[in-house]
């Protein structure tokens, strides 16, 4: 990983209600070198964020649910676009937060809930259940995938169903991401089964 040096984030973003605020934070990235592929890790060093606001337990910042990011990320290309697409909104929230009390952006579940909440909008489903096979099918090569029955519900094959989100996310970010993101919420399900029944 590449040390940035300590940076202060300024004015945080304009809402869209007009509503500006400005606030200072001393931060500490680290890009890696995979950067865009692979998400930097981001601390807050002044200790205005509390252990319990979006932290990981090694403290850096939750800025969002993996996927999400990563599609952010890509979107954005650079570590200006970074910043500005992802860690401006988490300090931005944090200060309208402690300003008015409430986030603006509403709030993602921490943990496994989250990151299933977040893959069910990123492929457009209503049901938690259809997650881990819609991940399934975008692990896989779209010639393959669109030839099996969508997992949203319809009765249709993916082909004539999902294929559009399915496809852009795959091309996004390429299979063996889905494949990591399949293998790790399988194995966590597994371990949290086997530990908590």
């Amino acid at each position: 990983m590449t040390d940035i040096p300590d940076v202060d984030v300024y004015q945080l973003h304009r809402e869209p209600k007009g509503t500006t605020i400005s606030d200072t934070f001393d931060v500490d990235i680290e890009v890696p070198v995979e950067f865009p592929r692979q998400v930097p890790n981001v601390r807050e060093t002044g200790c205005r964020i509390p252990k319990d606001f979006h932290t990981h337990p090694d403290g850096t910042l939750c800025l969002g649910a993996p996927t999400r990011l990563l599609l952010l990320i890509q979107k954005a290309q650079t570590l200006p676009g970074f910043i500005d697409s992802c860690v401006v909104p988490y300090f931005y929230g944090f200060s309208h937060r402690e300003q008015h009390g409430a986030l603006p952006f509403g709030e993602l579940d921490h943990g496994l809930p989250g990151i299933f909440n977040d893959l069910m909008q990123l492929f457009d489903v209503r049901s938690i259940d259809a997650v881990i096979p819609m991940l399934r099918l975008a692990s896989i090569p779209k010639r393959e995938a669109n030839k099996q029955k969508c997992p949203c519900g319809s009765g249709r094959l993916t082909r004539k169903c999902h294929n559009i989100v399915l496809n852009h996310l795959r091309s996004s970010l390429g299979r063996s991401h889905f494949r990591q993101q399949l293998r790790l919420l399988e194995d966590v399900i597994k371990w949290s089964r086997q530990n908590c029944s």
